[in-house]
């Protein structure tokens, strides 16, 4: 019978950015194609009044 796996600290940061990368990844990937859409389905912009923060 074989030892069980254990991972260590180096294996999860390993784990950690694979992970990490994938979701920046998929992020700008859906964003670029959320971007091309038709009219009716692209990103909205809030009006000022309700978001004064990003004034």
């Amino acid at each position: 019978m074989t030892a069980p796996f254990v991972p260590n600290l180096k294996w999860h940061a390993k784990v950690f950015l694979v992970i990490l990368l994938f979701c920046v990844a998929a992020f700008f990937c859906l964003s670029c194609l959320v971007s091309h859409l038709p009219q009716p389905y692209q990103k909205r912009v809030p009006a000022a009044e309700t978001t004064p923060w990003l004034n």
